[in-house]
């Protein structure tokens, strides 16, 4: 894409496929986003605990509970990425929508300029009655 100043030339088509792939790998963050917790969890709950053989068994360990405090910690970190994710590529073809749009209306303006009837009395010029 250039710079404003030297005029825009997107590539609709290029952004379309990057979008594409960039959907498909946004899709795959918010599936793993809404696994996230079950899995940190089902990973804690194998983590095994610190048992010295009396009493009863303790229900976590202390890498149980590191991994209870990380996902907690961490939870919106990643809903934020994926939310991110989406609300971007949205953007980007909104964006691509309204560049393609504003070239139509622009070509349209000028189509319709180049149709109107001539002025044959443009302002500055006097025109005479006729021959004195």
């Amino acid at each position: 894409m250039g710079k404003p100043e030297d005029g825009w030339d997107i590539d609709t088509s290029g952004v379309r496929g990057v979008l594409l792939k960039t959907g498909r790998v946004a899709d795959d963050i918010e599936g793993q986003a809404k696994s996230y917790g079950k899995h940190l969890l089902s990973a804690a709950k194998s983590a095994g605990t610190l048992s010295m053989g009396c009493g009863p068994k303790p229900e976590g360990g202390p890498v149980a509970a590191a991994l209870v405090e990380f996902e907690q910690k961490t939870e919106n970190d990643i809903k934020y990425i994926a939310a991110r994710s989406g609300k971007s590529i949205k953007g980007a073809a909104t964006a691509t929508k309204e560049y393609v749009g504003g070239d139509l209306a622009m070509a349209a303006h000028t189509q319709r300029e180049a149709l109107k009837a001539p002025d044959l009395n443009p302002p500055g010029k006097h025109h005479r009655a006729g021959p004195k």
